[in-house]
Order: structure tokens, then sequence, then C-alpha cells
């Protein structure tokens, strides 16, 4: 986790403060008079793929041209709630604006370019595609748009990343979990959204393919989960499912592997379940053979899992 502290009561930042670094908003360059430094703070907190950054700072812009966006960088939706300030999303010819409990998206697959008019205090949301049952087709009729955060599952998201920027920090277990909540409020809100600006079939695409996503969740620890099973109990074929799962770059193999390691990552950072032997863990997610599960892993993270769980941070006392 990145830490710097946010200063002052109001949120806003002396002139003194360090400048933002580029990554406060998604490998953008940051402009301000196309010469001076910006200055402001952030606090970044991962909770597994899901990451959460408070920004603090100056009026600025910060845009993220096309050169900047490799292809195997990944797809992920920017999510942002203004504490303070506005903020202006310039993305796939739309220009939107939002503040107090207006939430508004861009995509950081695509170029966009952020205005912040005044000093401003926001927090941001880094969503994967892949936990929202989206494709960039799908996103690229949501981006740039203020969502109403006063009713419905609006204001239920609008009011949790508020908590976040107030809470975050103390959550010390199950963090994969709270992004789990995050990414499935997100996707309930953008799942609403997304019925009044696309076509029935793309509504009821994006509606299986939740509902595929929440099956294969619900059933990791089953070592009969295949993507033929998964199609027969949806009623489709395993052509149909393929297909479906190839619009989000992936295929339905590659994602049941993909969440059950993302699974054994939460257990192996849980202190709770410090007492089970790491085979234990995999086998929780379906993944049965020790020297397999540990070579997945450390293909997907870069360390064994007996290595990832002794990097947990510690709990504070």
């Amino acid at each position: 986790m990145d830490m710097l502290p946010l200063r002052g009561p109001s949120g806003l930042v002396p002139d003194r403060s360090p400048p933002l670094p580029a990554a406060a908003f998604g490998t953008a360059r940051i402009i301000r008079g196309h010469d001076e430094s910006v200055h402001g703070t952030t606090v970044r907190r991962d909770f597994g793929d899901v990451t959460i950054t408070l920004v603090t700072g100056e009026a600025h812009e910060a845009l993220r041209p096309g050169r900047y966006i490799r292809p195997d960088s990944g797809e992920s939706l920017r999510v942002f709630r203004a504490l303070a300030g506005e903020i202006h999303v310039h993305q796939d010819g739309r220009r939107g604006q939002a503040s107090g409990p207006q939430i508004i998206c861009c995509d950081s697959s695509r170029p966009y370019r952020l205005v912040l008019p005044r000093p401003f205090h926001l927090v941001e949301v880094l969503l994967p595609h892949r936990h929202l049952g989206m494709s960039a087709g799908d996103t690229a009729k949501l981006t740039a748009t203020g969502w109403c955060g006063r009713m419905g599952a609006g204001a239920l998201l609008s009011q949790l990343l508020a908590g976040l920027h107030d809470h975050g920090t103390e959550i010390h277990s199950a963090v994969d979990r709270v992004g789990a909540t995050v990414a499935g409020l997100t996707a309930a809100v953008l799942a609403d959204r997304l019925r009044h600006v696309a076509a029935e079939d793309e509504v009821a695409r994006h509606d299986l393919m939740l509902a595929i996503q929440g099956h294969i969740r619900a059933r990791l620890s089953d070592p009969e989960l295949t993507p033929q099973a998964v199609a027969e109990q949806h009623n489709i074929s395993l052509r149909y499912l393929q297909r479906i799962f190839q619009e989000h770059g992936t295929s339905p193999a590659r994602w049941i592997r993909d969440e059950r390691l993302a699974r054994c990552r939460s257990e192996l950072r849980d202190p709770r379940l410090e007492h089970l032997p790491v085979g234990v863990i995999g086998e929780r997610s379906g993944l049965y053979q020790a020297s397999h599960f540990s070579r997945l892993f450390r293909d997907r993270y870069g360390l064994t899992p007996r290595g990832y769980r002794t990097m947990r941070e510690p709990v504070p006392t």
C-alpha cells in the first residue's frame, strides 16, 4: 500500500505538498499550466484485485493518451466519487461531470481526459472488467456520464465509497471480500445503468454473464466444475459459453482458474485461516494437487502460496 497522509481538516492540500504521481490517475499525464507541478497526496489500498485510492489536490487536468495504453495492460473501470470539488470526465465522445454523492467513471483501456477545475478530494475505485461481467463495448455506453448517488443501488455505492474513505485503512482481514463487495455493488449499479442505454439482447447477455460468474464463484470447491457443466447448468451450448467469455478476452476455463486462485490468495491473507496448511487452502477452492496449485499460484502472482502467506502484512495490535 502506498501511503501519503491526507492533510488538513478540510481535505485540501497546502502548496508545499509533494507532486501527485502519474499513477494517481491511471498512468495519465498530468497537466497544469503545461510546465507546473501538481501538488497533492494519495492514499492507495488494494482489496484483492480492487484498488481504492484517495486523492487530494489542486485544480488540474489529467490526460491519458492512446500511446500510454498497452494492449497487455488489462482493462479496468475507474469509478470516481467526489468528497470535495467536482470531477469532469471526457471519453467516448461524451463529457460528463459529478459532484457530491454523484458517481462517474472512465475506462482505462481507452483514452480519456479528467478535469478537476478547483481543489478536490475524491475516492477512486479501480475494478477489472472481469469483476463486472462487462466488455469494453459495454463500458463505452456508460463512461463520462454522472450517475445519481441519492437513491437505489447508486446511493448504496456512493455511501460505501465515502465509508471506505473514513474506515478503509482500519480493515486488516478478509480484504479480498471487501473488494468483492465493492465490485458486486458496482456491477449492480452498472447493470441498472446499462438497461437504459443498451439494446435488449446486450442487456440479456450481460445478465447471463453475471449469473454465470455468480454460479462459478459459489462452486469453486467443486472438482467437477467445468465449462461443460456450467454451460449445461445455464441451458446454453459450450460454444456459446466460450463466445461470451471471449468477448471479455478470456475463456471459461481460464476464468474458473483465475477465480480459484483469487479465492486462495484471499484465504492465504486471512489471519483467521493461518492454521490451515497451504494444501488445504488450495483444496477449499478446487485445486487438489499441491504441486499443481503451487505452480499455478506462482505463475499468477510471482510467489508460491507459502511465500505469499509469509509476505502478508501483520495485523496491528
